[in-house]
């Protein structure tokens, strides 16, 4: 099966195989409509709303706190902006 978002390797262990480009080679429109999110905070609350079985209400929930994406789940970066209340 061919996609125009993946290459064939040409060389090393994974000769032969797939290899998906990178994401700067394709168009910015292209990407848009396969539906990627366009900012990466936006991309981990899809992940997260995905992980929680589509519902952004257990996304909310979830007490997962020693994954990576937790602190962001809920689309905002609760590190930019504020200053240490130290």
């Amino acid at each position: 099966m061919s996609s125009p978002y993946l290459e064939v390797v040409s060389e090393g262990d994974a000769k032969d195989q797939n290899l998906g480009k990178l994401p700067r080679s394709i168009k910015l429109q292209d990407l848009r409509l396969l539906g990627h999110p366009e900012s990466p905070i936006k991309a981990i609350r899809a992940k997260c709303i995905e992980c929680s079985g589509g519902s952004m209400a257990e996304a909310r929930l979830c007490h997962l706190t020693h994954c990576a994406l937790w602190a962001f789940r809920m689309g905002h970066n609760p590190f930019f902006g504020k200053a240490d209340q130290e």
